[in-house]
């Protein structure tokens, strides 16, 4: 079976802006994704803010999510407690809600993160281990 494929804002909004720097290896590495790639609410909401509610961004996620290419898996109604414990250990620096759910669904289902955050090799589970990611460079 494959491996979770866990997407990030970061390449989500690439994926959709064609003038995005990272748009080419966003549609590379999704393209090298072989299982269905999941997601968390709190990303899709930044990916929606981030895109001004662009209707075709809106019609694409729904695309992705009704061919089973996306799903968006439940975090706070899971364990809210524990995803607000690790906000508030990094409230020191730029850790969003979006970021910290995707640690911890990753803890719960394994597989790796698809990010252009560097702040992923700072964060921790809830055992100590950094999240794997999949980046740029």
């Amino acid at each position: 079976m494959a491996r979770a494929v866990f997407l990030d804002t970061g390449p989500l909004v690439a994926f959709f802006n064609r003038r995005d720097q990272w748009h080419n290896w966003a549609v590379s590495a999704f393209s090298e994704v072989n299982a269905p790639m999941k997601t968390c609410d709190a990303v899709l909401s930044e990916v929606l803010f981030l895109t001004k509610n662009n209707p075709l961004v809106l019609e694409a996620i729904a695309g992705m999510i009704r061919d089973g290419v996306l799903s968006v898996e439940p975090v706070l109604s899971e364990d809210p407690l524990q995803v607000f414990f690790q906000v508030r250990q990094y409230a020191d620096m730029p850790g969003s809600l979006a970021d910290l759910s995707l640690v911890w669904l990753c803890q719960e289902q394994g597989g790796y993160i698809l990010t252009l955050d560097s702040n992923f090799h700072i964060y921790r589970d809830r055992g100590g281990k950094k999240p794997e990611v999949k980046m740029p460079g």
